[in-house]
């Protein structure tokens, strides 16, 4: 199943190399349709966006509410109405994030094809790559070659080197390969040899990659951001400055690690991927621009939330009255039953008032 899925991108990066016939400009094509492919989640994830760019006034109404309270109890609780309102418009901040997600099983998928390029890229079987690490150690001067893994590309640039007709008694190998036009070509114009990963043991010109890396992630980075929405507010604006750039340089600077403990072929094609990424995102920003929100409607969120809770308060309060009204009938009811249990007429006679309140009683006592 794992050897199906790195074929996809196997089967693509192929096509893009023969038809390109020099594997750079393949891994832009390559680039170039992969995001081609992600386009569809790119713009549910801008789409995402543009809603929750329109309900931010309802966030900012929030967040005014608190305003100037920046205990953690308090903050707790703004992120839990916020997370509230979202809830009842039916939305969430992470519809979003399958791009992102995407991206990953994507990279290394093609570190996979890049570093087998034998395997993904010629098309020869796994019996044919272990004859090949078998017979190259009985080259001369290759005596201590040991094959590494799943990895094919040092196996590329001896096959380059000797010649494929070196190779043909390899089983197998003759079938697929009959030239050195059939091998992926690494060479960017005799300067670098991007099957080999930069390192400072040896200077050359494979070190402009790490350079570059971090120079295209770093301004693509800050370029993106301005056409993408950011829920800051302005209390946390500073804060969130500096979590930005903290950002512009920890991803960059992660990149270019990556590129020291991989062939080059993946540098090039994350300064491509880069580069074709901010490209979709501007053309998408423009063709779906996100909405600004204005003071005025932040005030007019406020004014809603506030009636809002008015109604809410008067609902409970009339609630609560109406159970009260309920309960009191019940109560009287009962009070009322033992009276209504004695029935005045059980008796012979009924008592007689006193003396003292009988009125012709008092008129005689007056006179």
């Amino acid at each position: 199943m794992l050897d199906f899925l790195i074929g996809i991108p196997g089967a693509i990066l192929r096509f893009c190399n023969s038809i390109t016939g020099n594997y750079v400009i393949a891994l832009f094509l390559f680039a170039v349709i992969v995001e081609i492919v992600l386009l569809p989640f790119s713009i549910k994830q801008q789409k995402n966006q543009i809603r929750q760019a329109k309900l931010r006034p309802k966030e900012m109404a929030i967040r005014n509410k608190y305003k100037g309270r920046n205990d953690q109890a308090t903050q707790q609780k703004v992120q839990n109405e916020i997370m509230e309102m979202y809830q009842r418009e039916n939305f969430s901040p992470w519809q979003g994030c399958l791009p992102l997600l995407i991206q990953l099983p994507i990279i290394m998928a093609l570190y996979n094809v890049v570093i087998n390029p034998l395997r993904y890229i010629c098309g020869l079987s796994a019996e044919t790559i272990t004859a090949l690490n078998a017979y190259i150690p009985t080259l001369e001067g290759y005596s201590d070659f040991v094959a590494r893994g799943s990895e094919t590309i040092k196996q590329l640039n001896i096959i380059r080197e000797l010649g494929v007709e070196a190779f043909a008694s390899v089983e197998g190998f003759a079938e697929k390969i009959t030239s050195v036009n059939d091998l992926p070509n690494f060479d960017f114009f005799g300067i670098l040899n991007l099957a080999e990963t930069p390192n400072f043991k040896v200077f050359n010109w494979l070190l402009i990659i790490p350079v570059l890396t971090f120079v295209i992630a770093f301004f693509s980075s800050r370029i993106t951001r301005k056409f993408t929405y950011q829920p800051t507010t302005n209390e946390n604006d500073k804060q969130a400055g500096c979590s930005n750039a903290m950002m512009d340089f920890m991803m960059p600077a992660m990149s270019v690690y990556i590129t020291f403990i991989v062939p080059g072929a993946i540098g090039v094609y994350w300064m491509f991927k880069n580069i074709v990424t901010l490209i979709k995102q501007i053309v998408i920003s423009k063709v779906m621009p996100i909405p600004k929100v204005t003071e005025e409607e932040i005030r007019e969120a406020e004014r809603e939330a506030n009636l809002s809770n008015r109604q809410r308060k008067k609902q409970e309060k009339a609630r609560s009255l109406h159970h009260i009204d309920d309960e009191e009938p019940e109560v009287a009811a009962e009070e009322k039953k033992p009276a209504e249990e004695k029935p005045a007429e059980s008796g012979p006679i009924a008592p007689a008032p006193l003396k003292e309140d009988n009125p012709e009683h008092r008129n005689k006592t007056k006179n």
